[in-house]
């Protein structure tokens, strides 16, 4: 099946590899016009490249990588019609050799993250 997405803007943050690179591949298929986003930013710009979206280096752990991020897709294509956050990390090390400043990281990406992507999103989407 394509084109259930045709002319749809989707921002995909952390879409460098796995899971956010198939989102952003069968997102391409269906016709979605894409903005994707990574702290990774030579495998982000190859995936970006491979599905004619445009690309960003950003830390969604950060409010200001997550409002430049949807600038970006609203400066390309006027609108936001679909927000991904995909980022996550894990510290792939035992609970006993976890600093920290490992845990604080991993919550920074995985929860504010979340938060400041939705947050960022969520006027311009309203506004629509």
């Amino acid at each position: 099946m394509t084109g259930r997405l045709e002319n749809k803007i989707a921002l995909i943050v952390g879409s460098a590899r796995g899971i956010g690179k198939g989102i952003a591949q069968r997102f391409a298929e269906e016709g979605a016009k894409l903005v994707l986003a990574d702290t990774e930013v030579e495998a982000g710009q190859a995936a970006a490249d491979e599905v004619g979206a445009a690309f960003i280096g950003a830390d969604i752990s950060q409010m200001a990588d997550a409002e430049a991020a949807v600038a970006l897709a609203l400066d390309h294509h006027g609108r936001l019609d679909i927000m991904v956050q995909n980022a996550g990390i894990y510290p792939w090390q035992l609970l006993e050799n976890t600093s920290p400043e490992d845990w604080d990281r991993v919550m920074a990406v995985n929860l504010r993250g979340s938060f400041n992507a939705a947050r960022a999103a969520l006027v311009p989407m309203k506004a629509q």
